[in-house]
């Protein structure tokens, strides 16, 4: 019976170095064969990989959180259920990535042709030519942009799907300035909104967030956002407010700031049971709606294409900073050290790996 590695292999998902998450917790680099391209493939060398601050971290030490992890995921009936953990160690992830043509390529994709994509932290990976083909990172756009064209910045373009008409001409409240919560902050200003305040605990990040032309409240020890930002913007002003930290506290502390009848767009991944919600406070007194916003869901009127193509221009439009955003880059050898560094949240925002 062959393992799912072996399965990545032969598939040309996976070769050359190659980060795993081991089940002791730990990170390492390994060096994987490279199978043959298969007809119709072409093989990219990664020159960059980021590291998901969110869902990739929650494979990662000794109590991994990921319900993949502890649970079996039923397909058929989409629930989760005791069993056989869906995920086996060792780990091998990733979905910010971005490469040249090196092998199979054709007068269409010249070997060079640097294409993006939501393959793993691999050296090597095959893919159709036909995707490679539609996954071109435009010129005007650099590798370190290309990284979040394939899934993070649609994550938040998503997100911005969910959340509707009510966003245009009234402020909104991005919860998180992490990177999914800046992509989205920035995308919510190009959407018609008055104003977009970035909540965060950490100074270092809502700095971040000032640069890109954002507001800003500290939600320090003691501090009650919802009520410091209803006094800005007054207590009906908010429609509109995205959770992006994973946090269950910060989802309600969102669920607070909208108005009576408002929306929360969940756009983190939450772990766990939910500490600090209070489904019988705000949520109940003023019906507020919660939209989950998982980039598996695509908001109907969506697609990925679509999504991919809209933050594209917003991009080379110079409306979106996606590398732009303050990334710390550390060779694969080191992976566990980039690892290890995001960790650290007020030093660093988001690590990528150069091959």
């Amino acid at each position: 019976m062959t393992s799912q590695i072996d399965d990545l292999i032969a598939r040309g998902e996976i070769g050359g170095r190659t980060v795993r998450i081991l089940e002791t917790g730990d990170v390492d680099c390994h060096a994987y064969p490279v199978a043959p391209l298969q007809t119709g493939q072409v093989r990219v060398r990664t020159v960059r990989s980021a590291i998901s601050p969110g869902t990739e971290m929650t494979y990662v030490g000794a109590g991994a959180t990921n319900p993949y992890l502890h649970k079996r995921w039923d397909s058929d009936f989409r629930v989760f259920v005791a069993g056989k953990p869906s995920v086996e160690y060792p780990i091998v992830f990733g979905y910010r990535a971005a490469g040249e043509v090196v092998d199979g390529a054709t007068g269409a994709l010249p070997a060079g042709t640097r294409v993006y994509g939501k393959w793993r932290h691999t050296e090597l990976v095959a893919l159709p030519a036909e995707v490679a083909m539609e996954q071109r990172i435009p010129d005007g756009l650099s590798f370190d942009d290309g990284v979040d064209l394939a899934q993070m910045a649609p994550i938040g373009m998503n997100a911005i799907a969910y959340a509707g008409d009510e966003l245009r001409g009234s402020p909104t409240v991005v919860f998180g300035a992490g990177p999914v919560g800046l992509i989205v902050a920035q995308l919510a200003s190009t959407s018609g909104t008055s104003a977009v305040h970035v909540v965060d605990r950490l100074a270092s990040r809502l700095e971040i967030a000032k640069s890109c032309g954002l507001e800003t409240v500290l939600a320090g020890d003691g501090v009650d956002v919802a009520r410091e930002l209803k006094r800005r913007v007054g207590a009906e002003g908010i429609a509109v407010a995205f959770e992006c930290s994973g946090s269950t506290r910060a989802l309600q502390d969102a669920i607070r700031t909208v108005r009576r009848r408002g929306r929360v767009v969940a756009v983190g991944f939450y772990q766990g049971e939910a500490t600090g919600l209070f489904l019988g406070d705000e949520f109940h007194h003023n019906g507020v709606e919660i939209r989950s916003a998982q980039i598996g869901n695509i908001h109907p009127a969506w697609s990925m294409p679509s999504l991919r193509a809209r933050v594209i221009e917003l991009a080379l439009g110079g409306r979106l900073s996606l590398g732009g955003l303050p990334r710390v880059t550390f060779p694969v050898e080191k992976a566990a050290d980039a690892f290890a560094a995001m960790k650290n949240p007020d030093s660093l925002l988001q690590a990528a790996l150069a091959y």
